[in-house]
């Protein structure tokens, strides 16, 4: 009796406190039933959000950041390559991504712990991505925002840093993106 009592009251609090603060969570878009030709070609690195410092340490060297995403030769198949400044430094990644049909995860190749996830954003041509890894010894839990424009409004970030932190992401950090972008080789 006392359990059912406590159990509908932390509820009941939990009805309330949505309804005082207004929390909105980003919404997660299903990467199994996209159609990824239309997120195809350049999207540049706004800003990172994380439950930790650790969680978006990595990018705090980064001055700015270009990608080109594009199918591969085998359905299902994304390759994003990166463009990375780091100091006067140009350095130049690829990735492997796995869509498979009835899951709302990417899979990165050579990164079976790791789940990669696609979220809506306010802004028209944006995309919010989340990576997660809650097994292993490198742990994390972080959210990126990319744009087709190098340049976002700040209430765009704004709004992907209360997107953020509605899901506990509480550390953010914008990319300062004063140097020149580096240039991406096309795919071969």
């Amino acid at each position: 009796m006392y359990h059912r009592f406590w159990s509908y009251l932390v509820y009941l609090y939990g009805v309330i406190a949505q309804t005082i603060w207004r929390c909105e969570e980003p919404a997660k878009m299903s990467a199994g039933g996209l159609n990824t030709a239309e997120y195809f070609g350049s999207w540049y690195f706004i800003a990172a959000a994380g439950e930790s410092v650790s969680d978006v340490q990595m990018f705090k060297p980064m001055d700015n950041t270009l990608f080109d995403l594009q199918g591969a030769n085998i359905p299902e198949r994304l390759v994003l390559q990166g463009a990375i400044k780091v100091g006067n430094h140009c350095i130049k990644r690829n990735w492997v991504y796995y869509i498979h049909r009835y899951r709302d995860d990417m899979e990165l190749e050579g990164r079976p712990l790791m789940k990669v996830y696609i979220f809506e954003s306010d802004c028209k041509d944006c995309i919010i991505m989340m990576e997660t890894q809650d097994v292993g010894e490198h742990q994390f839990k972080r959210m990126m925002l990319y744009a087709r424009n190098a340049t976002l409004s700040s209430e765009h970030i704004e709004h992907f840093q209360k997107k953020a932190a509605c899901v506990g992401m509480k550390e953010f950090m914008v990319l300062p993106q004063e140097k020149e972008y580096c240039l991406i080789e096309p795919h071969s």
